[in-house]
């Protein structure tokens, strides 16, 4: 057992603070140690891990740095 630090970005940071350490055990899955507000999950975010994109059943490790991030979108329109 050991933490890892979670650092929320966007509206995210808001909600939960910029960064949090969480306690990791062994087989603890991105969504056990990510907090999403209701009705979004890790498929609408944007997530590295020591500054990498991994999948959604990766395997949070002692030391790991994740960062999480919404979506962004916009711009301009091509007429």
């Amino acid at each position: 057992m050991g933490t890892a630090l979670v650092k929320y970005f966007g509206f995210l940071a808001g909600e939960y603070g910029r960064e949090v350490t969480v306690e990791v055990g062994d087989g603890a899955r991105l969504e056990d140690v990510v907090k999403l507000p209701e009705g979004y999950s890790i498929d609408d975010m944007v997530v590295l891990v020591n500054g990498k994109p991994v999948k959604k059943d990766y395997i949070v490790r002692p030391g790991d740095v994740v960062s999480v991030m919404p979506h962004i979108s916009g711009g301009i329109r091509a007429p």
